[in-house]
């Protein structure tokens, strides 16, 4: 009878004891996600002088990715075409505030197909803003903000 009791005893203790690691660990794992409401444009890395070609009447004047005139894009959250930069210049869809509505985002093979993959797509929202943009590697991403 004492063997049992000891045996019954010992059990509950050990059960209790990894009972009680799960719950610690379970607890000390605080995980917390904040999005960002502003997005910082990446500092534009340094231009190379403009390239210089012999001017030849007869040859065509030649443009080199250095001599084109920078333009500048929109980088805030307060409009769907700023979103869009945002998701183009960092290769990944993403929902970066901003925005008191509904806000869908997606990515495609062309502007057509990431219009219709964004969130909300098929709900019935009228859609008051839309923006796209082209990434490095050429996919398009779309921002469409309802109401």
């Amino acid at each position: 009878m004492k063997r049992i009791v000891l045996l019954v005893c010992g059990v509950l203790f050990l059960v209790s004891n990894t009972a009680e690691a799960r719950w610690f660990r379970r607890g000390n794992t605080t995980t917390t996600y904040t999005q960002p409401t502003t997005y910082v444009q990446p500092a534009a890395a340094a231009r190379p002088a403009p390239a210089t070609t012999p001017t030849v009447a007869a040859k065509p004047t030649l443009y080199t990715s250095a001599s084109v005139p920078a333009q500048t894009v929109s980088y805030s959250t307060a409009t769907a075409q700023g979103v869009a930069n945002i998701m183009a210049s960092r290769g990944q869809v993403g929902h970066f505030g901003g925005n008191p509505g509904y806000e869908g985002c997606g990515s495609g093979g062309s502007a057509a197909a990431a219009y219709s993959n964004c969130c909300y797509a098929n709900s019935g929202m009228s859609t008051v803003d839309v923006g796209y943009a082209r990434g490095a590697g050429g996919m398009w991403f779309c921002c469409r903000r309802y109401r």
